[in-house]
């Protein structure tokens, strides 16, 4: 079985306050389960999609003067 995260370890990892993975939750902008009135976080799940939100840097031009 998958290890399941409660919104407290999630936001650890994250290191973020639980309250920002709550409103997350609510807008629904990172991948939850909902069991009964719990809120749990599948960890391969949102590992691959912090993966997904990463940005590449901008790309540099080297300038000669």
């Amino acid at each position: 079985m998958e290890r399941l995260l409660t919104t407290k370890q999630l936001a650890e990892v994250l290191q973020v306050a639980p309250s920002t993975v709550y409103f997350w939750v609510h807008s629904g902008f990172i991948p939850y389960l909902k069991l009964g009135k719990c809120v749990r976080f599948n960890e391969k799940t949102v590992l691959k999609w912090t993966e997904d939100k990463s940005k590449k840097g901008r790309l540099t031009y080297k300038i000669e003067v």
